[in-house]
This record gives C-alpha cells, sequence and structure tokens, in this order.
C-alpha cells in the first residue's frame, strides 16, 4: 500500500513540471506528508541564473512565516510570560499615540482602540489595515525594522476591532514586538531559540540567512521594488532585516515537517490547547478577508496562525480537502496545508510572487491538492 500512495502522490506532483514548461513559474518544489511521514516530494525548474532546484533550496516564504512568529507567540503564553487577553496598550504604550491630527484616523474607531487584545492581532481582527500606506513608507527607503513596526503601532484603525476578518502584515508585527518584550529578547533570538531548534529546523527554515547561504537561496521573479538595493526577498537589505511577518526562508520538507506538527497524533512542541487556537476559527467567523487578493468571505474563519478553510469556496487548498484544513499562503509563491480529517499535508513552493496569479488563475494550487486529496484517498484500506 506505500508504494501505491507513494506513487499517486508523485504523479500528483507531475504539474510543477507543467508549470515549469508552460513558463508560470521557473522553479517550484513540493513535498508530501501522509499518515505520520513525508512520502513524496519533486523539484525541477529553476532556483537561480542556471543553478536547479535541489531538496535543499531555500524559498522565501513571505506570509507562510506568520504562523512560525505565531507559534513563538504561544509559547510565551504556555509559560505564562503572556496572556491572549493582554491588551496591546498594556503591553505597547506607543501602541495608544495616534496622531489625532491624522487624516485618516476616525474619532469612533479610535476610541476602541484600547480594546485590542493579543488574540485579536494573531487572528487578524484588530482592526488594523493589511499594510503600511506608501504615503507613510517607502521600502525604497530602506527602512530599518524597528522603524516598520514604530509605523505599525501608530497605524489608524479602518474597522471595529473583533467584527472584521482583515488580514494584516501590521497585526505580526506588533505582536512580535510584545513577543520580543515579554521574553527580554530579541524577536529573532526568540524565534530560532523557541521554534526553529525544538521543532528540529535548523538549516531547513531560517530567519535573516547570510550570505554563506546564498547558493541554497531561490531567486524570486516579479518582486516588489525590483532593481533596487530594498529589492524584496532578493536583496541582502531584504533578507537581513526579518521581517517576523513575512521573512523566513524553508525548505518544503522544513515547513511541511512544521506544519505536520499540528497534525492529530504527531509529535508536540507545543501543548493541545496551543494546537487547538493555532488550528481552529478564533474570530467567531467575522466576515472578511484578504483585500490584497481580492478576496472576501462571508464567513472568514482564521485560527490564531493558520487560516482555516471552513465553508470557503474556490480556495487556494482545493475542493476536496475537508473544512477543518488550515493552511498559509505566501505572496512569494508558497503555500502550505494540513487536513487533519487524512492526516495529509502539502507544501509547495514556486520561485515567483503572486503579483500576476500564477497559482490562481488557472487554480494551479487547487488543482494539485485535489490530485493529491484523490491520491491519499484512493490510497485508503478498503
Amino acid at each position: 500500500m506505500a508504494a501505491k500512495t507513494t506513487t499517486g502522490f508523485q504523479t500528483a506532483l507531475g504539474a510543477l513540471d507543467d508549470w515549469v514548461a508552460g513558463g508560470a513559474v521557473a522553479g517550484a518544489a513540493a513535498a508530501i506528508w501522509h499518515r505520520g511521514e513525508i512520502v513524496a516530494a519533486h523539484q525541477t525548474g529553476r532556483a537561480r541564473d542556471n543553478a536547479p532546484v535541489q531538496p535543499d533550496t531555500l524559498f522565501p516564504l513571505a506570509s507562510v512565516s506568520k504562523p512560525f512568529t505565531a507559534a513563538a507567540t504561544m509559547r510565551l503564553i504556555e509559560a505564562g510570560r503572556l496572556d491572549l487577553q493582554d491588551r496591546v496598550v498594556d503591553r505597547l504604550p506607543e501602541f495608544g499615540d495616534v496622531d489625532p491630527f491624522d487624516e485618516d484616523a476616525l474619532s469612533p474607531l479610535e476610541a476602541l482602540r484600547d480594546q485590542i487584545t493579543v488574540r485579536q492581532l494573531l487572528c487578524h481582527v484588530s482592526g488594523l489595515p493589511e499594510n503600511i500606506s506608501v504615503k507613510r513608507m517607502r521600502m525604497r527607503s530602506r527602512p530599518t525594522l524597528a522603524h516598520q513596526i514604530d509605523l505599525m503601532c501608530r497605524l489608524p484603525l479602518v474597522s471595529a476591532p473583533g467584527t472584521e476578518l482583515r488580514y494584516s502584515n501590521p497585526n505580526y508585527g506588533i505582536v512580535s514586538r510584545i513577543a520580543a518584550q515579554a521574553a527580554g529578547r530579541d524577536f529573532h533570538n526568540l524565534l530560532r531559540e523557541s521554534v526553529l531548534t525544538p521543532f528540529g529546523l535548523d538549516g531547513e527554515v531560517v530567519i535573516q540567512p547570510g550570505p554563506e547561504l546564498d547558493p541554497r537561496i531561490a531567486y524570486v521573479d516579479d518582486p516588489a521594488s525590483a532593481g533596487t538595493p530594498a529589492e524584496a526577498y532578493n536583496s541582502p537589505y531584504w533578507r537581513q532585516l526579518g521581517i517576523p511577518w513575512g521573512g523566513l526562508y524553508g525548505t518544503p520538507a522544513g515547513v511541511l515537517t512544521f506544519i505536520a506538527s499540528f497534525l492529530p497524533v504527531h509529535r508536540r512542541i507545543l501543548n493541545e490547547e496551543s494546537v487547538m487556537l493555532m488550528t481552529t476559527d478564533q474570530t467567531g467567523g467575522a466576515p472578511g478577508g484578504v483585500a490584497s487578493a481580492g478576496v472576501r468571505w462571508p464567513v472568514g474563519r482564521w485560527a490564531l496562525g493558520w487560516e482555516v478553510k471552513g465553508e470557503k469556496r474556490r480556495h487556494w487548498t482545493g475542493t476536496l480537502t475537508s473544512p477543518a484544513t488550515f493552511c498559509h499562503w505566501g505572496q512569494a509563491g508558497t503555500l502550505a496545508w494540513a487536513d487533519p480529517e487524512r492526516d495529509l499535508a502539502l507544501a509547495v513552493f514556486g520561485n515567483r510572487t503572486v503579483r500576476y496569479g500564477w497559482p490562481l488563475r488557472p487554480p494551479r494550487w487547487s488543482d494539485l491538492s485535489d490530485a493529491i486529496v484523490r491520491a491519499a484517498d484512493a490510497a485508503r484500506p478498503s
């Protein structure tokens, strides 16, 4: 049965060759987890220049980084250093310092600012916008990470806390500062010491990769700030920022090992309550979505870190994954999901941003996910 399972999965992963041959992406890699182990992997195309994608190629994870930041935060909560109900203004007084004369600040909303909690940051119902606007900051000026988070702390709200699922990078910039202060150390070190090393991911998932790792890192096409010293994902400046909302680099196998740890009956680093909070809806079904992707759902579903599929239609994890599926995708062309009902997970990365929608139109991620679910279901004992 194991051979049959592996064969079916490998056949499904042949879709990556079609992506490269059709010019959708220069290079791609994927790995599949099923019933307690990685059962299939595939690499194809070019990582950079003339170098082929290899099993140890590190892809920029973009927003697939967020669940790692959430996991570091949850470890502090387990240790009693932080609480999900802590108010952000109590942890970061600067969060309350919004300029009352800011033309974007709406007084009725700002009156609710001191109600925002750590929990609301982690499941994207804080009411903060998706990003810092270009009128407030331009990446080409190469702002420091601290400056970016300073700006995030002062962003006006765009919806009332708790009422709207509004995917937001500032949520994770702010929560990383809260976590660092609670831990009493730099967030990058906190992430390495509390998540990457305990989860066994050293060398498979990295933050702030130095030049010694350049030969392993995939070059990303269609990046923001292309051709400038601040070019996203590819420039030394960007890599050393180590942004907690999108700055990790990883292999499919490394990310798969991480997401599989949230599946039932597998090795745990976090306790059962933390796993539940990170993989089941914590928004109360608030409406909302991801503005930059043009997606809005009548029922949003987001956990503390991972997105939850729920009843969402035309989803990037396909039509056949169960509603309990949790996932995250990244602007750099990355997707990871896990279906707890099947003990099945996928990490699939391409080295081209989703700026022009290559994995969504046509639905390459969805079609691949459906093929993998079919292979898993065909391998079930009769």
